[in-house]
């Protein structure tokens, strides 16, 4: 589990995108736990981000690469129910692209140490938000952290995997492409409520009281 992270993270640290968040094996549960507990403003503005990214993927799964907006256009005539859908795809990118452009980021570099001669000098090179935010307590990210760790997840084509739990509907990671539950507790709570199993508990039931208390009568 620990190894799939870790490759994970290197495809991500491999992309050159505004920010300069440094990989680490807690990387991904420091983004889960910001989206389960951020409690200000700004943070739970990065959470409604996310949520418009992921309603915006799950609109354009079905959508063809050969059928963009701009030929859309002829649909409106011919295939309306098709327009509308483009249509409201276009209004939420919309969206999305306006929230996005409240972020800044200005870059910072320092050297740490000398090469001595031999190697080249050691940097440390970062990006930072011109949206000022204190740290909150237990959080290990902050929200232009959070929002630039999301977009290198889009980039890498997991952006998906940022789900929330069908039963307790706390933020996860799915680490598997089909994973619904943020734990085996949530999971058996869940099967537990379903009809399913409803119904096994009825005809177990019956069949223990026949077998128990039938033969009392």
């Amino acid at each position: 589990m620990l190894e799939r992270d870790k490759r994970r993270l290197g495809r991500l640290e491999r992309i050159n995108i505004e920010g300069g968040l440094p990989p680490s094996v807690t990387l991904l549960s420091d983004l889960i736990n910001f989206l389960n507990q951020t409690g200000t403003s700004r943070g739970k503005k990065i959470v409604m981000i996310l949520e418009k990214m992921l309603e915006l993927e799950e609109m354009t799964k079905p959508i063809k690469p050969e059928e963009p907006m701009i030929a859309a256009v002829e649909w409106q005539r011919t295939e309306p129910e098709k327009y509308q859908v483009h249509w409201e795809i276009e209004k939420r990118r919309v969206i999305l692209e306006r929230e996005l452009s409240k972020y800044r980021f200005t870059p910072h570099a320092a050297v740490a140490m000398g090469g001595g001669g031999q190697s080249p000098s050691q940097w440390a090179v970062w990006w930072q938000s011109n949206l000022a935010s204190k740290w909150e307590r237990d959080l290990r990210l902050r929200p232009s952290e959070a929002l630039e760790l999301i977009l290198k997840l889009t980039q890498v084509g997991d952006l998906s995997r940022l789900r929330r739990c069908t039963q307790c509907k706390e933020w996860l990671f799915a680490r598997f492409r089909h994973q619904a539950f943020c734990s085996t507790k949530c999971q058996q709570k869940n099967y537990t409520q379903s009809e399913a199993w409803k119904a096994h508990r009825r005809a177990y039931m019956r069949h223990y009281y026949k077998r128990n208390f039938s033969k009392q009568r």
